[in-house]
């Protein structure tokens, strides 16, 4: 579903231009790759997962709930076959997760998703043997990508993916260079981030037209 929305939205918009100034103070997200991308074969050219830079001015969009951490926020390590729920939940837990599925995939007309999404403002390096790391990072509006949130708690129960990149003065929403590991992993949607202490810093991206 990732792949559609950002192909369609990248044959419309030719990017954007430059940030506005920032406004307050910025937070902390706790970045990850996702553990079941890790363990993923890469495309041929590609090498082997050892590390990746995720680069300054990486932008994650609003995913969804988190049931686990940032490199297993679906906790999938307790996934029961054939996609039935978890193992060794109370009745109760896996009925509230698997409401919260419902309001992630618009199953529930009532909720409505934040229209959110944060910046790194500084490079992370992840390797195999520390898969996460915690970087600064400000929220991000837009008119054009519906990002309306300018204040972003810390919340270990949502997460964001890595959605697209602020290079220059220009958001570029696709992840397209397979031999790029950083490029490969981020089109799998295996980069996820967990908002650790308030961001309250916002910048703003602003159509080139």
């Amino acid at each position: 579903m990732r792949f559609v929305v950002m192909a369609g939205m990248a044959g419309i918009m030719t990017g954007m231009a430059a940030l506005s100034a920032p406004s307050a103070w910025g937070g902390d997200i706790h970045i990850c790759v996702d553990r079941r991308v890790m363990a993923m074969d890469p495309a041929p050219n590609a090498p082997h997962f050892d590390s990746i830079t995720v680069p300054s001015g990486t932008v994650f969009n609003y995913a969804g709930h988190a049931f686990g951490p940032a490199d297993d926020p679906l906790d999938e390590a307790h996934a029961a076959p054939y996609g039935n729920g978890w193992r060794g939940l109370p009745p109760g837990e896996e009925q509230r997760r698997r409401a919260l599925q419902m309001e992630d995939i618009g199953g529930d007309k009532g909720y409505h998703r934040p229209e959110a999404a944060v910046m790194t403002s500084a490079p992370a390096v992840l390797t195999a043997a520390h898969p996460c790391a915690t970087v600064t990072a400000q929220a991000v509006l837009s008119a054009d990508w519906t990002w309306t949130a300018d204040h972003i708690p810390a919340n270990p129960h949502v997460y964001f993916q890595a959605y697209g990149s602020v290079q220059g003065t220009r958001f570029d929403p696709t992840f397209a260079t397979d031999p790029d590991l950083f490029q490969w992993i981020a089109a799998h949607g295996g980069l996820n981030g967990i908002v650790t202490s308030d961001i309250e810093q916002s910048v703003t991206l602003h159509s080139d037209d």
